[in-house]
């Protein structure tokens, strides 16, 4: 792999650079939510389009057993089996817990983040993502206090301001 500046890169390559990206488990379940609400709608189709870089391998998903678990948890059979079928066809690769994970996670839960939500940031923070993925205003809101090598941001912002 070679490692450059992004001042050396050309017009040319721009368009090859990869980023890499992970959603937490409000992303998977944003296109199956109530598709009525403006924002949800608009963050839904900024998901879908992200899900065609995927495919097209212009962006890495990673994602980890925190999502795994956290899609678990639903009570909506129905909802959940399409949330999983979405889930599954994505993901480029999946993030393995090891103790520094927990340690950053436990320093994020001291800056009031919810520790699920701080476990996501922490596999991020981790592994070098570059864009964590979100729709939690509550997470987006707190998560600005922190300095992190991820970007903490929405769907819809991301599709905007980065792609």
């Amino acid at each position: 792999m070679r490692v450059v500046w992004y001042n050396e890169i050309t017009d040319a390559e721009v368009m090859q650079v990869v980023h890499r990206i992970y959603f937490d488990a409000c992303c998977y379940n944003r296109p199956f939510d109530n598709q009525l609400d403006g924002k949800i709608k608009l963050e839904s189709e900024a998901i879908l389009l992200l899900e065609s870089g995927v495919k097209a391998n212009q962006l890495d998903l990673y994602s980890s057993g925190v999502v795994e678990y956290e899609l678990s948890q639903m009570k909506d059979l129905e909802k959940k089996a399409s949330v999983f079928a979405f889930y599954s066809s994505m993901a480029s690769g999946k993030l393995e817990f090891c103790n520094e994970i927990e340690q950053i996670a436990d320093n994020l839960d001291r800056h009031n983040i919810k520790y699920m939500d701080a476990l996501h940031v922490a596999y991020c923070e981790h592994y070098g993502i570059d864009y964590m993925l979100t729709t939690d205003k509550v997470l987006l809101n707190t998560i600005r206090r922190v300095e992190l090598m991820t970007k903490v941001i929405n769907p819809l912002e991301f599709v905007m301001e980065v792609l």
